[in-house]
């Protein structure tokens, strides 16, 4: 009944193809969009103004997208396309802002369920992307950059963000790049809307600040213009929000403009956070958690496992007698001025477990009967080159307790391989997925370049208490259940059938959904 529903409702939609210079619009297009429609440009710059005016359903979508493999800008000074319709879909389009004083994409309240997926935006003299209080957007395999807000009029830098929004819910942000900015990369909320947000998932994400190179959009060459990578803010009488963050980088947060004690991630007000496998360095501050203020009376809890910390300043700052702060796995590495900094948070207490400090005695914050440790230049494989992974004869091997539900290591690994779980961020074996590069900002006409997937979810299956064979793993950990690929054939078998016959259906269904297509120049 679902999917004869499905069919009905799209029955009638069409692929509309739209060439830039042509009589018909974009706008006019989607003026007259219905449910299901897909309007696809060919490659070239189109420049417009957009806005939604219908909606699409969960079955069937409207969908504003490029042609396969070619590239497509939309232009226009400032704000570019306002989404006010829910399910909507964009995909594979730069927009560009020409440094307008508007933001580039806008989501309104009524925008639910739009999904950007594989697009740039880039050039704002505003916020990149704002949005109200929609529920279930999701940006994926996105770049975001160059989003900067210079106040000509009185000389000084002002914030620009790379998304940020007002009331949101269940909103994903996952295997996008978002650097450049005048603000933070991701900050919610700054006008502490009713009823609060909550909600937010970020994965596979990288966030960064580095020098300009080039005087732009009223900032001189040299300038670090940005504040955090992502910095939260709540309405006071909110319910608390909750913030999930995995497998995610951030460097450069520091240097800036007219910042003091500038981190890499700033997390304060009634939120609850999760941070799991982050990577942070070459930074002022790795994470600057606050505490209940007079004005704000609900401070920031935070709990953070299988995170990396090297060439900071700061490790972590602790402010305003932060109460709730746990951490399990991380590995304090190379180049730290201090691992702990407190700001009028003396009654702060801590539970941190499992955790390796690159240091010759243990910080005063730290409880050495935990399972925690200080470590040696030769317990990891090469702290000259940022690579804090354990050696075989390292003092971290087997030397954890195992803590309920954390599964994996920082590099998505099985975290118990031997006897018992590894100290610090990574678990040692011969299969190291290795990502030391840095990317460069580029220049302002930088693309997404990410897969087109969706993130799958970490893994927390309960470790397998093998031994460590020679390489570094256990036996069956090398070649699976059933021999091989380390998988259970029996269940791929099954997945791969149940796709292909999705897919064979999916393209019946194609075929008959687009026997109607039209092609407008």
């Amino acid at each position: 009944m679902i999917w004869t529903l499905a069919f009905l409702a799209s029955a009638s939609a069409e692929e509309i193809i739209l060439a830039p210079g042509g009589e018909t619009s974009i706008q006019s297009v989607i003026n007259d969009a219905m449910p299901g429609d897909i309007i696809t440009l060919t490659e070239g710059t189109y420049e417009e103004k957009l806005s939604t005016e219908s909606d699409g359903t969960e079955e069937a979508p409207i969908t504003l997208r490029s042609a396969e493999d070619e590239e497509v800008v939309i232009t226009h000074p400032g704000e570019v396309f306002q989404i006010e319709n829910e399910y909507w879909i964009i995909e594979g389009i730069t927009f560009d802002g020409q440094y307008g004083n508007n933001d580039i994409i806008e989501i309104r309240d009524s925008a639910n369920h739009t999904r950007l997926n594989n697009v740039e935006v880039k050039q704002s003299g505003r916020d990149c992307i704002d949005m109200d209080g929609p529920t279930g957007v999701r940006i994926s395999n996105s770049t975001i950059h160059h989003c900067l807000y210079f106040d000509a009029d009185n000389d000084v830098r002002d914030e620009a963000h790379g998304i940020t929004g007002g009331a949101v819910q269940d909103l994903r942000i996952e295997n996008t790049d978002i650097h450049t900015f005048s603000g933070d990369g991701i900050q919610f909320d700054s006008n502490r809307s009713a009823p609060g947000w909550n909600n937010i998932y970020i994965e596979g994400c990288r966030f960064w600040l580095e020098p300009l190179t080039d005087d732009t959009a009223g900032f001189s060459a040299g300038d670090v213009p940005g504040d955090n990578a992502i910095e939260t803010r709540t309405w006071n009488t909110a319910p608390e929000a909750n913030l999930t963050i995995v497998n995610t980088k951030a460097w450069g947060f520091k240097d800036g403009m007219d910042v003091s004690n500038q981190a890499a991630f700033l997390f304060k007000e009634h939120v609850n956070v999760k941070l799991q496998r982050i990577q942070v360095h070459d930074s002022e501050i790795a994470f600057r958690l606050r505490g209940p203020t007079s004005s704000r009376p609900k401070g920031a809890t935070v709990h953070m496992e299988n995170t990396l910390i090297h060439d900071v300043e700061i490790g972590v700052r602790y402010e305003d007698d932060l109460v709730n702060l746990s951490m399990a796995h991380i590995t304090f590495g190379s180049g730290i001025d201090a691992m702990f900094e407190e700001a009028d948070s003396e009654r702060t207490e801590f539970d941190i477990r499992n955790s390796l400090f690159l240091i010759d005695e243990m910080p005063e914050q730290v409880d050495g009967s935990s399972h925690n440790q200080t470590a040696a230049n030769d317990d990891f494989v090469d702290v000259d080159t940022q690579d804090h992974h354990l050696i075989e004869t390292s003092n971290a091997v087997d030397a954890g307790v195992v803590i309920s539900g954390i599964g994996t290591d920082l590099d998505g690994n099985a975290r118990i391989v031997g006897l018992a779980p590894d100290i610090g961020a990574y678990e040692y074996g011969d299969f190291i997925t290795q990502d030391t590069a840095v990317p460069d900002t580029g220049g302002e006409n930088d693309s997404a370049d990410a897969d087109d997937g969706d993130v799958e979810d970490e893994d927390t299956a309960e470790p397998d208490n093998t031994e460590r064979s020679a390489g570094g793993l256990g036996a069956a950990e090398q070649v699976g259940e059933k021999g091989g690929c380390g998988c259970h054939a029996s269940r791929g078998h099954q997945t791969k059938v149940f796709w292909g016959l999705l897919g064979a259906f999916t393209m019946l269904f194609r075929r008959r959904k687009f026997s109607n297509t039209q092609s407008i120049t």
